[in-house]
């Protein structure tokens, strides 16, 4: 898909953005059930309803990208399903958690939830219910190793959901860009140092256009390095947890944050970075105004219907610290999809439509167009290839994989700023690095093993 114009395209983003995809934290909820946050089900509940009544179930995501395939597959199950189920879809992204936290409390929490983050905080808050008593044995042939995974869909012996699509990292960047600045487009960066060369090359030829080497959705530190830096530092094995030792020890990830706060100190950096959020990023990288970032697989849905460019660009492998390959990539979501909430009044309704929207037909349809990898390996067997633009770019390799949470992605409670605010401000040029590493380091690893020793945790080990 092709704009005729920036102005076209600015217009377009600025409609999108203004857009109110939540009309109500509670608009669509089901009746408040017996239970808050306990974790079970309502007693007394079934997925029967008296005659001619709608079996209501209502499914909040936090994925705005495929919102359109999503809104016509719920109509398409409403109907078709014979169980009289009726679902309400609704899609946000700002403020998800906190709305679903606002929705338990109220005893009006949706039945069906995508989580945002891993598992183990909502089940810990009891927002969740197990759906061991759903899965049958061919269920779990068919997910295989994909299932089962401790703190990603499994949590204290019990299944809450279950593997479905993943999306691997990527450098982003525009080839018009690098022709401009008079980079080979068919070369990007390997290494950290050649990512900040390219990143000032393009912003010094070009900045007088508007155009800048590099971008980072700074608004939000986690959001922005958990796709960028955190990877980076994992394909280098230069990441801030030890899966060996089950410890903390940020030195080496400290690296790579001072090499994007040299990017930064160097004024390659799009402006405003600061507030930056990740949609604005992509309006301006559509716009041909951005030459590189990082981010994940559901960009190809992004630019193919959100953003659509008429720029070309590419994706790479993320390059590594010093170009060699030490580490992995983890591929997000890739072992979580959807929960059932504790609040939900017909869980076999809600578990109905799960079967629905992670059948082999749903799942393939899903990746052909573009929306998500499938890491059922049953199931990506079977499925056709994706023709949308840029999906060519993100084809899985082997250092794309599945990895276990470290402690903080899986409940880890920490006292007072995390350390991607800590980093995140160093990147800005906000901070220093003198003496952060000792104090994260200091600070996780004494958070940690008092976890371990309460009980309240597991240690986190390959």
């Amino acid at each position: 898909m092709m704009l005729k114009s920036k102005k076209q395209l600015m217009r377009m983003a600025s409609l999108a953005m203004g857009s109110a995809l939540l009309l109500s934290v509670f608009s669509g909820c089901g009746a408040p059930a017996d239970t808050a946050g306990t974790g079970e089900s309502a007693e007394g509940t079934s997925t029967t309803a008296q005659e001619g009544e709608k079996i209501p179930i209502t499914f909040w995501t936090t994925q705005r990208h495929d919102l359109e395939f999503m809104e016509e597959k719920v109509a398409e199950f409403n109907a078709t399903n014979t169980m009289n189920i009726e679902v309400t879809y609704e899609a946000m992204t700002d403020n998800y958690d906190n709305n679903l936290e606002l929705a338990f409390q109220s005893n009006q929490a949706p039945d069906i939830f995508r989580p945002k983050s891993e598992i183990v905080p909502y089940v810990k808050k009891g927002m969740a219910i197990p759906i061991d008593e759903f899965l049958t044995d061919e269920d779990r042939e068919r997910y295989g190793d994909t299932l089962g995974i401790q703190n990603v869909n499994v949590y204290d012996g019990q299944t809450y959901s279950i593997p479905t699509y993943g999306n691997n990292y990527r450098l982003i960047y525009n080839k018009d860009v690098f022709r401009k600045a008079g980079l080979d487009p068919e070369k990007p960066p390997k290494t950290m140092e050649e990512l900040r060369e390219y990143a000032r090359i393009i912003t010094e030829n070009l900045k007088d256009e508007g155009i800048y080497g590099f971008a980072m959705n700074m608004k939000n530190a986690y959001s922005a390095m958990y796709r960028s830096v955190d990877e980076v530092a994992r394909l280098s094995d230069m990441f801030y947890y030890d899966y060996e030792t089950g410890t903390y020890d940020f030195s080496e990830y400290a690296k790579v944050v001072q090499t994007f706060a040299d990017i930064y100190a160097d004024g390659s950096f799009f402006p405003g970075a600061e507030s930056l959020d990740i949609d604005p990023l992509r309006t301006q990288f559509a716009l041909g105004n951005i030459g590189m970032y990082m981010s994940g697989y559901w960009e190809v849905a992004v630019y193919d219907s959100q953003f659509p460019t008429d720029q070309e660009w590419g994706a790479c492998v993320l390059p590594t610290y010093d170009g060699v390959v030490d580490g992995v990539n983890t591929m997000n979501s890739a072992g979580r999809s959807y929960c059932i909430s504790s609040q939900c009044e017909h869980p076999e309704a809600a578990w109905e439509f799960i079967k629905f929207i992670t059948s082999d037909e749903f799942m393939s349809e899903y990746q052909e167009k573009g929306y998500g990898l499938i890491v059922v390996p049953s199931v990506a067997e079977k499925a056709g290839t994706c023709e949308v633009y840029g999906s060519e770019f993100f084809n899985l390799v082997d250092t794309d994989t599945i990895q276990p949470l470290a402690p903080e992605m899986a409940g880890l409670e920490i006292e007072g700023k995390s350390f991607y605010d800590e980093f995140g401000a160093v990147i800005m040029g906000q901070a220093s690095m003198d003496g952060l590493v000792e104090a994260m380091n200091e600070k996780y690893n004494t958070a940690l093993t008092a976890a371990v020793e309460s009980g309240s945790m597991a240690p986190i080990t390959k």
